[in-house]
């Protein structure tokens, strides 16, 4: 198999014929260190140093991403970027909380930090933990920019980005009149998706204007439940003479989601027998189905207001908005070993605004800001109760959490600049993040019963001081980014780059409450182990090539990074005791490289290659606190391997694509003690596109998803630092069939 994948890999490197007329040019603007931007008809994915999939069409998204609701499932052709899903359509893909996406090895959502990957129009507005995971109609976006290694410091705004960040950007309204219909049907086990948007450009005072709408329902391909969704989007954009432009967009999400089990590693050692095993339809079971779901509404609203101050100055405002509510249910295990059924009431606000300046001075471009940034909790949570069953009905047992409402704060100004000489473009940036924590309070629930969160607050608790903080926690400091670019030849560039990245982790607050009374029996405090928390940071060096042929093109990069302060499991001799905590250090490399050609008018071909090492660079300690050998193992559910790879062949109006991903063995813990096997997918795509009875396009499409039915692990819900016993599985889905038809008036 890996000689036939390293085959697959070679043969699509130096299959082509691309426009000679490309070449690595340095004229115009060229961000970010050799941003790659390719167009398409609908979406535009970009990314830095290493992404190209040029001039992909909007088939090729669609084949991709069939449902349109998942960001991470478009990107994931990428080199060095590993997603994996539980179902076909990426609605149920919930790993801990967050989405389940790593770059580089890198879990950039672990450990209970606040934060996503995913910015809209660079504002942090996805959030989680909540139901900011699946609000977003791709059709609604024309543009993903994905940064890998050192964030640039105008890019990557919010409360994390040491992984890695993707941007998206909303598609605006056309010059005319325009409505498209979409109907999507699929199987595994029943799927239909319903999108419509209309917008124009032409009404009256030169105003522009978006609506859409959608709704989408998935059967579970295995056990009972299903899922539901309603979204709808609105934009509205002004100029005035190219002096000031006013843009706003707001949106509404409402979904609910019956989730997957998740299996042991016992059992996923046994595959093919388990492979099915879900929640049961029994409510006297703990693990019935609709135990196991989660809800939520959300309303966002954001704006850019834009002036140009002068021919070479913008200055812009954008404000943002997000109202999240819902609750998350699931069967848990306690630290008692006893199974109960936990909500998770979820209530917070997301708002904001970032400030830019940008100008041209001396021939150098400079982006001035400041994003000032706050959100309510959760993370970590404000409200967790839990219940047994009794005849087939759930029955409040007690409060596990009850905690105050606070909020995260973050304040960032930065500078950032680019200057062309000659051949070289410089760019570099600064960004200072000060962070202001949340204030953790701790109330008894002793006498409290199964009220509404406000119900409970109004109780007047009395504070348990020894589970709550005294104040609030600052976190605060500078991060650097520098790149160059050299053009060696007129289709060879060079580039070498440096950036410092951030993240914050909360989940000791929970782990603490969980376990307080451990804790307590040796004297030990919240307070004591919160004020040793600091900030994750990581030092990012890369080395990369673009080289562009006649009719194909390679980009090689090669990259190191160093993690201080990484989150793992801590044995504190002071206090005698041990828990998560950022006090390790971990170093990654890696190569990636990927390709594309266009050996005929008719064929194109993509592929991408990666090799990615990410480890911890010392020993650390288990939950019981003995010493574990991990030095050098490669983290949790961190592929070293990755090869993905699509060929498209176009005949008249059709198309056939197989799509081919390769992801090498991963292992579930730390310790390396539960292997997960690697696994080769195979999807096929058929599409007929044409412009007939007045239409301006008309899609009809097959997607086949995982053809040869391969049974394989997807999920693995598991952290960096986790060790044996402590992670949980989820299955890939089963061979699928997706029909799409499309009409653009």
């Amino acid at each position: 198999m890996k000689k036939l994948l390293l085959c697959i890999l070679v043969g699509s490197l130096f299959l082509g014929e691309m426009n000679a007329q490309e070449v690595a040019t340095m004229d115009g603007q060229v961000p970010d260190s050799l941003l790659k931007t390719f167009t398409m008809e609908e979406i535009t994915v970009t990314g830095a140093r290493g992404s190209m999939l040029q001039q992909v069409s909007e088939d090729d998204v669609r084949m991709l991403n069939p449902s349109q609701l998942s960001i991470y499932k478009v990107i994931n052709m990428l080199p060095s970027l590993h997603q994996q899903s539980v179902d076909p359509y990426g609605l149920a893909d919930i790993s801990n909380y967050h989405e389940s996406f790593r770059f580089r090895g890198v879990e950039a959502t672990s450990g209970g930090v606040p934060a996503t990957t995913a910015n809209v129009e660079e504002l942090p507005i996805t959030g989680r933990p909540g139901g900011g995971a699946s609000i977003y109609d791709l059709e609604n976006f024309e543009n993903l920019t994905i940064y890998t290694g050192g964030i640039p410091a105008n890019k990557g705004h919010g409360l994390a980005n040491v992984g890695g960040k993707i941007d998206m950007q909303v598609q605006r309204p056309g010059d005319g009149l325009d409505l498209q219909l979409k109907q999507d049907m699929g199987s595994s086990d029943w799927y239909r998706k319903s999108y419509v948007r209309v917008s124009s450009g032409d009404l009256p005072l030169g105003v522009g204007s978006f609506l859409s709408y959608s709704n989408t329902f998935m059967d579970k391909w295995k056990g009972d439940g299903s899922s539901t969704r309603n979204n709808a989007m609105f934009g509205l954009t002004k100029d005035f003479k190219d002096k000031l432009k006013v843009e706003a967009f707001a949106l509404y999400n409402k979904s609910k989601i019956h989730t997957y089990r998740s299996l042991s590693y016992d059992q996923i050692s046994n595959l093919s027998e388990n492979y099915e095993l879900d929640f049961s339809n029994d409510p006297n079971d703990l693990y019935y189905y609709d135990y196991n779901r989660n809800e939520f509404e959300d309303w966002q609203f954001f704006a850019n207001i834009e002036f140009k101050p002068t021919a070479s100055s913008t200055l812009s405002l954008k404000p943002y908005y997000w109202s999240d509510e819902g609750y998350y249910m699931e069967t848990v295990t306690l630290s008692t070993g006893a199974n109960m059924v936990r909500r998770w009431d979820i209530e917070h606000d997301v708002k904001g605004v970032l400030a830019q300046y940008k100008y041209s001075l001396f021939g150098a471009d400079f982006d001035a800001g400041y994003l000032y940034h706050t959100q309510e909790r959760p993370g970590p949570p404000t409200s967790w109760k839990l219940y047994a069953v009794q005849n087939g009905e759930l029955v409040f047992k007690k409060w596990a959490v009850l905690s105050n409402k606070s909020n995260h704060e973050m304040h960032s100004p930065y500078l950032a600049t680019k200057y062309r000489w000659g051949n070289v473009l410089v760019e570099g940036g600064l960004k200072y993040i000060y962070y202001k924590l949340p204030q953790l309070i701790t109330y008894k629930t002793m006498g409290i019963g199964d009220v509404s969160y406000e119900d409970a607050l109004a109780t007047n608790p009395e504070i348990e001081d020894s589970a709550s903080t005294s104040g609030s926690k600052i976190e605060k400091g500078l991060f650097p980014n520098l790149s160059l670019s050299y053009l060696l030849k007129s289709n060879l560039t060079a580039h070498v780059s440096y950036g410092k990245n951030y993240v914050y982790h909360v989940d000791i607050y929970p782990y603490f409450n969980s376990q307080k009374s451990k804790f307590y029996s040796k004297g030990i405090t919240f307070q004591q182990i919160w004020d040793k928390k600091e900030m994750e940071v990581s030092h990012n060096f890369e080395l990369g090539l673009r080289y562009i042929a006649q009719n194909w093109r390679i980009d090689p990069v090669i990259y190191f990074s160093i993690h201080k302060n990484k989150q793992a499991i801590f044995y504190d001799e002071e206090l005698d005791a041990t828990y998560p905590q950022n006090a390790a250090d971990a170093n990654g490399y890696g190569f990636e490289v990927e390709a594309e050609a266009t050996p005929t008018s008719a064929i194109k071909c993509y592929a991408s290659f990666s090799f990615n090492r990410f480890y911890f660079s010392e020993n650390i300690y288990n939950s019981s606190g003995d010493l574990i050998d991990v030095e050098g193992n490669q983290v949790p559910d961190a592929p070293k391997f990755l090869l993905k790879g699509f060929v498209s062949y176009t005949i008249s109006k059709f198309s056939f694509s197989p799509i081919l991903r390769y992801t090498s063995e991963r292992y579930g813990d730390i310790a390396h003690e539960e292997k997960i096997d690697g696994a080769a997918t195979v999807d096929l795509d058929i599409t007929y596109r044409d412009q007939i009875f007045g239409l301006k396009n008309l899609g009809v499409s097959l997607t086949f998803m995982n053809i040869f039915d391969k049974e394989y692990v997807s999920l693995i819900n598991t952290s960096d630092y986790k060790t044996l016993g402590s992670s949980s599985y989820q299955v890939g889905a089963p061979f699928t069939v997706v029909a799409s038809i499309s009409l653009d008036y």
